[in-house]
């Protein structure tokens, strides 16, 4: 079988829903699409059912029926079930639907189930009382058998349905050139007229939705039309096939619930549970009556909206009239004549062989699934849900899917809320961040205005850029200042500290790998590079990674491909790079460990991110900030810093940078017991350092130029604020002319406002 359903690519909305009602687990879940596997289906049609999306789509045959009706003598076999689908339309207004789209006959496969009916009283006869006889009218049970109870194939009735028979009797009787359309409500029923052992017998197969389409195509309305007759003899009980039980009864046999020689099970989970019993030797009646749908009655592409119990009633009316013989309605019991039995079946071979189709599937280990579901973050038992949201009955079922390739392993629902969850509030705080100018980047130096001016010209373009700077500095704040400033703001940001992982380990972080790559890859596995396409790759630290590795990124920098571990087929990404580190790139270019020609395809702009100690009046600012979150996150209500605190913070080097400042800060919040952070909150080694730094605190680690400029700062705020701000007594105190008073005031950007600024932070 190939193909009889299939998933429309893009409708499938992961619900999942066909995995769970699939009594077989014939689907594959790739990139959430739910693919039907045809060598594990038994085409019962559930998935096509239960789809509400309508992403499942049976084959068509449409097209070859009316290539057909075109060109050859075309047969239509109508199942017994479409007095149920097709009222109030008579069934002889069907009949002369079917002709008015040119069948040259119309049959009832109800005669074919009569001829069915006659060989298995023959065979029974043959085998005596040989016992647990499955019958084999319904090709979804026999499908059923044949894959998954292979055990139980010789005790499958070796007789063809009451279509196949239909079809080779009508092929005898009118000769091989006609064409033979079988016309019901099984999906299975495609499947079958192209196995191998019935092959030749029927030649097309239409659904009634099929149908209904050509009748609506060629503009006929059925009850509108006058009434028709059936081309074939009379059909006897073989009318009551769709119902369970119609092949016992049309047999002149009935099940007793007072034994068990006889049984009738009807419906999936019915069919399901005997079959178990049976394979394990539990079950073995003499003959057992199986229909996998509860009767044909209720076929998967049945669209009459009538209940299960009138569509009964009507196949069992339409069953009685054609027995009825007066006028008072009696019924006539069925006597089969042996001279139309011999007319009927000469030279009709209504027998066939059934075959071992069963997939095997690769089986893993206790490890293997423990492994999956790890994944998941299912440590124990107690992590296990089952809840059934995926498809499957329990994850232990869902893990050995996916081992087998035939689940996702985060189709799971209570994982993926999990992750939503997380991924909401990682999206809150980056909401947070972007609302800021430059995010968390905190700083109003010279040097950082240069930071600041280089990220807002480098943003809206796509270019790679390398961030330097010390560890601690903050490389990764300018990172996502360029992401959430940039053309991809939209997209993912995805960072990875290169120097945290292994090269075989970061090469498959990076780059994905395929299933069976190396020992442990159980699943195949999405790369960074993946998970960020149409957004922003951060590689940190990449100073440290391999020469090979080195190679392998440089052939993504320059072609936009790469190739997942384990597999050959490159793929490509649209992926912006920035990449930072705090080694000396230029040495490790010399010393070899470091390919020059990947530093200058990173190196197209660079932006320097200076030490703390190179930008000291930032230290006030940064405190503050970080003293403000560390509040939040203590529930504490402290106002700043002492005089002494701050002097201690400002005068320290700092060899950490921002990142020690603000574990600094947030020990001190943690150890303040008043409304102020003291020097004593403050750690002794920075105390230490402190105090050993010599002269003025601001111009430590400073340019001669900049500690000089520092200094006039302090003295034109001290005069301005001694003058309040009257620029004239200022002028004079200072010794100092209007004008070039004026000059200096614009040449710092001093105003009242930023003077206000710079006090707050000195507190």
């Amino acid at each position: 079988m190939s193909g009889i359903v299939r998933t429309i690519t893009g409708k499938c909305r992961m619900c999942y829903a066909c995995v769970r009602n699939c009594p077989v687990k014939a689907i594959k879940v790739v990139d959430g699409q739910a693919q039907v596997v045809p060598e594990r289906c038994i085409a019962c049609g559930y998935c096509v059912r239960v789809c509400s999306q309508q992403a499942k789509m049976v084959e068509s045959e449409i097209e070859i029926v009316n290539n057909f009706l075109q060109r050859e003598k075309t047969i239509a076999c109508l199942a017994p079930s479409f007095v149920a689908e097709f009222h109030p339309a008579w069934p002889g207004q069907v009949v002369t639907a079917l002709r008015k789209l040119g069948f040259y006959e119309v049959h009832e496969v109800a005669f074919g189930a009569y001829l069915v009916t006659q060989e298995y009283l023959r065979f029974l006869e043959e085998v005596g009382e040989s016992q647990g006889l499955i019958s084999t009218p319904c090709p979804a049970v026999v499908n059923l058998v044949q894959k998954y109870f292979p055990r139980l194939i010789p005790q499958l009735v070796p007789i063809v349905s009451p279509a196949v028979a239909l079809g080779r009797y009508l092929k005898r009787k009118l000769g091989p050139g006609i064409k033979v359309v079988f016309i019901g409500p099984c999906v299975a029923k495609k499947d079958e007229a192209r196995a191998e052992e019935v092959a030749g017998a029927i030649d097309a197969v239409l659904t009634y939705p099929e149908l209904k389409q050509m009748f609506t195509e060629r503009g006929i309305e059925i009850t509108s039309l006058g009434d028709g007759e059936f081309d074939n003899p009379p059909p006897q009980l073989g009318r009551l096939y769709p119902i369970g039980g119609g092949l016992l009864r049309s047999a002149g046999m009935m099940a007793d619930v007072l034994e068990s020689r006889l049984l009738v099970i009807e419906g999936r989970e019915d069919c399901l549970e005997f079959l178990r019993a049976a394979n394990e030797g539990k079950m073995v009646p003499q003959l057992v009556d199986m229909l996998f749908c509860k009767g044909c009655i209720e076929g998967p592409m049945m669209q009459n909206e009538y209940s299960f119990f009138r569509r009964r009633r009507l196949v069992a009316e339409f069953t009685r009239q054609g027995l009825a013989l007066g006028k008072q309605g009696e019924v006539r019991p069925p006597e089969v004549s042996s001279a139309i039995t011999q007319v009927h079946l000469n030279g009709v071979n209504l027998r066939r062989e059934f075959r071992d189709h069963r997939v095997h599937l690769p089986q893993p280990s206790e490890a293997d699934i423990r492994a999956i579901m790890a994944e998941l973050g299912k440590m124990g038992p107690e992590d296990e849900l089952n809840c059934g949201a995926c498809g499957y009955s329990s994850c232990r079922e869902k893990a050995i899917a996916v081992y087998q390739g035939l689940a996702e392993n985060k189709m799971c629902l209570p994982y993926l809320i999990l992750q939503l969850q997380k991924s909401n509030l990682r999206l809150r705080q980056e909401l947070r961040t972007v609302r800021k100018q430059f995010g968390d980047i905190v700083g109003k130096s010279l040097v950082m205005q240069e930071v600041y001016r280089l990220i807002e010209k480098v943003a809206p373009t796509d270019a790679t850029v390398l961030i330097r700077g010390e560890s601690g500095t903050g490389k990764e704040l300018v990172a996502r200042a360029i992401h959430y400033r940039s053309l991809r703001s939209d997209g993912p940001f995805v960072s990875i500290n290169c120097a945290a992982l292994p090269e075989a380990l970061l090469e498959s972080e990076l780059f994905g790998h395929a299933r069976g790559a190396f020992t442990g890859a159980i699943t195949s596995k999405r790369g960074l590079f993946e998970e960020a396409h149409q957004g922003t790759l951060f590689l940190d630290e990449i100073g440290d990674i391999s020469l090979s590795l080195q190679s392998k990124l440089l052939r993504v920098l320059q072609e936009g491909e790469f190739i997942r571990v384990g597999e050959t087929r490159p793929r490509r990404v649209d992926v912006r790079v920035i990449a930072a580190t705090n080694r000396d790139l230029e040495k490790a270019i010399k010393e070899g460990s470091f390919r020059p020609e990947l530093f200058y395809r990173l190196n197209v702009v660079t932006i320097w991110l200076p030490p703390l100690r190179e930008r000291r009046d930032d230290i006030p600012l940064l405190a503050r900030h970080f003293l403000e979150r560390a509040c939040q996150r203590l529930g504490k209500e402290i106002k700043g810093f002492t005089a002494e605190a701050m002097d201690a913070l400002v005068r320290a080097d700092w060899p950490g940078n921002v990142r020690e400042l603000e574990n600094v800060v947030e020990r001190a919040a943690i150890l303040c017991e008043g409304d102020k952070i003291e020097l004593g909150d403050l750690p002794r080694e920075l105390r230490n350092r402190a105090a050993k730094a010599a002269g003025w605190a601001y111009t430590q680690g400073m340019t001669f130029k900049e500690a000089v400029e520092a200094y006039e700062i302090q003295l034109l705020l001290k005069a301005l604020e001694e003058s309040k701000w009257v620029q004239a007594r200022a002028a004079e105190i200072l010794g100092l002319k209007r004008s070039t008073l004026n000059e200096m005031l614009k040449r710092y950007r001093l105003s009242p406002k930023m003077a206000k600024i710079y006090s707050e932070n000195r507190m």
